[in-house]
């Protein structure tokens, strides 16, 4: 076992002092010299261990029955971590893995995931995380060739996510989890390990070009991750929140640094919030930060948070309830390389000072020290440097360089940041040289967009500066250059997120006096004409003494248009064959496929029947045959809306394997179209007995005999009402008069039903004279299909409830009803009513998993809903059972985009939270935190923090077309599912499919 490992892996790395050269320092006063080397230096600390794993393997020795993971509801020991890293590692030598490969590590949050990072580290390989449910299918395979990884540990659901290689091998880690091998860990993972021995390889976004891969050494980490600050203080049993995507720097910094102390990882799973309340130490960005309350996590010691410019206010709100630091570095320094402990109710915030065993230098454009408080470059020495970029030798060159401060042919980096010390040895960070920033959460290069702007034929010269943590604002110049072209150019050749908001043409872009462009006179007209639409220049002061645009701060948790593409951006255009989208088209989807397809089997019926004569013989019309096809249709036209039968459908449609073609799970997610089959039968019910009333009236007045007065005066009673229904049901009817409708197709087909019944009987005693009735009444192949049916008619009546409601209403538009007397699954529906023979109204379930209860979202939508909302009720009326309904089939898809339109993101909710299909959110609605509230709102962010919620009142109505579009593209969905209005929900779905996308949205049928 570990004991066997020998010590010297577990021996002090004594690190050397960071001596500067005199010689480098020259140029500045004594005095400089002093506080350049005092700032600059972080302190002399030795490292407990060679690499990372030595420090978890010496916890699963120690600590061998601490839970080392927690994720969803299922725990995992220190000792069982290491006996499954163990098997892992030894499959993974069976598989050719040796020291210094690469193992592409391409799965999602889980403890799986843990395994196969503590496995990869053991035989000394370099894992490469990337998150197989986000990744787009070009970046997964651009890594693996440019890592030459042989070897990919993913999880069993998302093997097909992989690309395929001939001299790849794909291993499901959850699959070798459960195999029952036994391993002697002295043949498989006795491997030494150093200090300069590459520990993962990161890549990073890759916004203007191919993604660069960053080499992280074991050094490197343990260098951060096993001293202090950077440990945050964890201990044994420490509960860590595990939140981020495993392919950012950060999540090592959580995952490693919690496993090398012993703590517990709480590995985040649907709710950010949840697992922050349950945990003592937060690692996070400051936009994810401000999703959390601080007052709701009770046991929270320390946070830790990096990767944007952290508010104020956002720091004195934590520092008042924990140790809190803000923290600055580029991945290629190592998660972080400056750390600031923050006080209480501070007035400034800064970086701070150094790590330790690392330097941190503020050089000019000459590579010089700058003197104390002046602006310059921020470069990184020390062990945070890690050890470049794979295969690109020229990005190596122009932002590695040796270090002339540390001298003996260490290296240092340019982290591109510009800032200055303050004379208290602080860090202030002052923006970005390289103007990379990030927007809607993903990194941008400005310069980038700038250029693709350039390429237009008319224009002489670009800038693109970040307004907000939302927006970019492209400046062109001359005043000739079209902003639609502008915009249409960026769309083209960069991803949504880089496309500006604005384009703003000028004849002359406003210079500094160095003769650059002024980014800051720049920023002060964008902000203007965001405001106003006037774009006349400030006056160029021309005195500005850098470039650099004064630092944004990061909102306080994403509102009405974070991750907004461009409205304009240029979508596919719709298939050329006519024919193959009009018979996508909305007259012929299947929903109406389907009323003709059971008409057209009902008139085969009839003519098939006539050549046996099933209906009449010579001028004797068979009066029961034609009955059991009017019960045949109208039983089929209800037994399809039973809300049992609709459940057992989906569930059928639902259990189609992801691993069947997409034509195929395409077409079983047209399930919820089954009202067609409901109309057709109604249709088709009703035309059979019309024709049965002219075969018994024949009977009557043509004196054959067998019907009496009764019988035919019920006849034409139901034929009526069968009539009225069915005129009442035609769409240009319900749309102007829903209530109406509703109320005959209730009342009117109780009626019916009741009449059958009179009927049945009345016609069974006149076809049986002479004849025992109640034998042949019971018996009839009627009275068993009206016991059917009526059961059926009656059976979620037979389940009415008056339960009681609580009701948020965060504004006049919305209320949020909370109910605890049944808990629904994900995707259902659930049919209200005020008073029980009154208008009923169904709307989707928000359940919570792992919550009892759930939760409907009522907007102002008519009369009813109106009325609920300004005269909330204490109790409502329930009815039947959570049904099912179009959003339950994203089961069938591997990943898909949910669009919807105010209230709409009811249906949609319940199953981004459940989390179980990999999705991203389209939502348009009137200002979202006002209608809806903050609540919903950050619920929504806490598991979909890349969605595209599109404010309405700020932003106008959007082109929902070219949002799904740009949605799917980006996302590599399968799929999208559309709750809106009839109107918005038919023009995405029609958009997508005759673009060949799969689509699907809700049917306004009876």
């Amino acid at each position: 076992m570990i004991q066997s490992i020998e010590k010297k892996k577990y021996s002090e790395a004594l690190i050397p002092e960071l001596s500067f050269e005199a010689q480098a320092l020259r140029g500045l006063s004594v005095e400089d010299q002093s506080l350049f080397q005092l700032f600059g230096k972080g302190k002399k600390v030795p490292l407990p261990f060679h690499a990372i794993h030595y420090a978890i393997e010496a916890q699963v020795n120690e600590h061998p029955g601490v839970v080392a993971a927690v994720h969803q509801g299922k725990e995992i020991t220190y000792k069982v971590l290491n006996e499954q890293a163990e098997k892992l590692a030894y499959v993974l030598k069976t598989n050719g893995v040796t020291k210094g490969d690469r193992v592409g590590l391409f799965a999602k949050r889980s403890i799986p995931m843990l395994v196969g990072i503590f496995a990869t580290l053991k035989l000394g390989a370099i894992y490469v995380p990337q998150d197989i449910g986000v990744s787009k299918m070009t970046r997964l395979n651009y890594i693996m060739d440019v890592a030459d990884i042989k070897v990919v540990l993913t999880l069993s659901d998302f093997q097909e996510r992989v690309p395929r290689r001939e001299n790849a091998t794909t291993i499901a880690l959850d699959e070798v989890m459960e195999q029952n091998l036994i391993v002697d860990e002295r043949h498989v993972t006795d491997i030494e390990v150093g200090l300069q021995d590459v520990c993962y390889l990161l890549f990073t976004s890759g916004t203007t070009g191919n993604p660069n891969g960053v080499q992280v050494t074991h050094g490197n980490l343990c260098n951060i991750l096993l001293t202090k600050p950077g440990n945050l203080g964890m201990r044994p049993g420490t509960k860590v929140a595990q939140l981020l995507n495993i392919a950012f720097d950060m999540a090592a910094w959580e995952i490693l640094t919690c496993l090398a102390h012993g703590g517990t990882l709480l590995i985040r799973d649907k709710d950010i919030v949840e697992t922050a309340r349950q945990a003592n130490v937060i690692i996070a960005t400051p936009s994810v930060l401000s999703l959390i309350d601080p007052a709701k996590c009770p046991n929270i010691e320390a946070v830790a948070v990096a990767g944007e410019p952290c508010p104020l206010s956002l720091a004195n709100k934590w520092a008042e309830v924990c140790n809190f630091y803000n923290s600055c570095g580029p991945t290629e320094t190592t998660i972080v390389n400056t750390m600031q402990l923050c006080r209480p109710k501070a007035d400034r915030i800064t970086i701070g000072t150094p790590t330790p065993n690392n330097t941190v230098y503020i050089l000019n454009e000459k590579m010089q020290p700058c003197t104390i408080g002046e602006t310059g470059v921020m470069w990184a020495g020390g062990l945070c440097v890690t050890s470049g970029y794979i295969n690109n030798d020229q990005k190596n060159k122009e932002r590695y360089a040796l270090d002339p401060f540390l001298g003996e042919g260490k290296m240092m980096f340019r982290t591109g940041d510009l800032g200055r010390w303050t004379y208290d040895g602080q860090l202030l960070h002052l923006g970005r040289m390289d103007d990379q920033v990030k927007v809607k959460g993903f990194r941008v290069e400005l310069d980038g967009v700038s250029s693709v702007i350039e390429g237009l034929p008319n224009c002489k010269r670009a800038a693109t500066i970040k307004l907000d943590d939302r927006n970019l604002v492209s400046f062109a110049m001359p005043a000739t250059v079209s902003e639609e072209k502008a915009k249409e150019a960026v769309a083209n050749h960069l991803p949504y997120y880089c496309v500006p908001t604005f384009v703003i043409s000028m004849e002359e872009l406003p210079m500094t006096g160095r003769g650059k462009i002024d980014k800051r006179t720049l920023l002060e007209i964008a902000k203007k004409y965001q405001e106003t639409g006037d774009i006349t220049v400030i006056e160029n002061r021309g005195n500005h003494e850098s470039d650099q645009q004064n630092p944004d701060q990061p909102s306080s948790g994403v509102d009405s248009k974070e991750s907004l593409p461009d409205p304009n951006a240029v979508v596919l255009p719709k298939q050329k064959k006519k024919w193959l989208w009009m018979w996508k088209g909305e007259r012929l989807m299947h929903y109406n496929r389907l009323i003709v397809a059971t008409l057209l089997a009902n008139i085969f019926l009839f003519v098939y029947g006539a050549q046996n004569a099933w209906w009449w013989t010579d001028t004797v019309f068979q009066l029961t045959n034609i009955s059991y096809a009017v019960l045949a249709n109208i039983g089929l036209a209800i037994l399809i809306r039973q809300q049992y039968v609709v459940n057992i459908l989906f569930g059928i449609a639902t259990s189609v394997p992801k691993s069947w073609s997409l034509s195929i799970r395409r077409l079983a997610g047209k399930v919820y179209h089954f009202g067609g089959i409901h109309v057709g039968g109604a249709i088709a019910g009703t035309l059979w007995f019309g024709f049965f009333s002219y075969a018994l009236s024949q009977h009557f007045f043509g004196g054959l005999g067998g019907v009496s007065l009764p019988t035919i005066s019920i006849t034409y009673s139901i034929l009526t009402i069968l009539i009225a229904m069915c005129v009442m049901a035609r769409p240009s009817f319900r749309a102007k008069q829903h209530d109406k409708f509703e109320a005959m197709h209730r009342f009117g087909g109780w009626s019916s039903l009741l009449l059958f019944w009179a009927h049945t009987a009345f016609f069974i005693n006149d076809q049986t004279v002479g004849i025992n009735f109640g034998q042949t009444f019971f018996t009839s192949i009627g009275f068993w299909a009206l016991l059917i049916i009526t059961f059926s008619v009656a059976l979620p009546w037979l389940r009415l409830k008056k339960v009681p409601v609580n009701i948020d209403n965060p504004s006049s538009h919305v209320a949020i009803a909370k109910f605890n007397h049944v808990t629904p699954f994900a995707g259902s529906s659930t049919t209200l009513s005020r008073h029980p023979l009154k208008d009923w109204h169904s709307f989707a379930n928000i359940p919570v998993p792992g919550e009892s209860g759930y939760r409907l979202a009522i907007s102002r939508a008519g009369d009813w809903t109106g009325e609920f909302i300004d005269d909330l009720p204490t109790h409502v009326w329930t009815r039947g059972i959570p049904t099912a309904g179009v959003g339950n089939i994203d089961q069938i898809f591997k990943r898909v985009i949910w669009v919807a339109t105010g209230s709409g993101i009811g249906p949609c909710l319940p199953h981004m939270v459940a989390q179980e299909v990999p999705s991203r959110l389209v939502w348009a609605t009137r200002n979202p935190r006002k209608t809806y509230g903050d609540k919903l709102v950050d619920e929504i962010l806490s598991v979909q923090p890349d969605a595209i919620i599109w404010d309405t009142d700020n932003y106008g109505k959007p082109d929902l077309v070219k949002l799904a579009y740009l949605a799917y593209q980006e996302f590599d969905a399968e799929a999208i599912i559309c709750i809106s209005n009839k109107k918005l929900t038919w023009q995405v779905v029609e958009g997508m499919e005759s673009r060949g996308i799969p689509a699907y949205g809700a049917i306004w049928d009876s």
